[in-house]
């Protein structure tokens, strides 16, 4: 690529591509330019929105407290199940 990167992938790696892209019916290179843009766009977007927001405000959660309610609405969903 001229204006962008070129990536270079191991045998296992290319082969595994490859049988993920033709299961997608893509070409290898779509199916990698896809799943770079989707993990760029899901896997980033709330991590920078979450930055942004402390950059804006100052305010940060303290990670106990954040897990410990992330573990008390996994258990309450849990228990509505039973």
């Amino acid at each position: 690529m001229a204006d962008g990167a070129d990536i270079h992938l191991d045998p296992e790696r290319a082969e595994r591509l490859r049988v993920a892209a033709q299961a997608a019916g893509v070409t290898p290179e779509v199916f990698a330019i896809n799943a770079i843009d989707q993990a760029i766009d899901d896997d980033w977007a709330e991590a920078l929105q979450s930055l942004e927001e402390y950059e804006r405000t100052g305010v940060s959660y303290p990670a106990e407290e954040v897990l410990a309610e992330f573990r008390a609405n996994i258990e309450a969903r849990l228990a509505a199940r039973k």
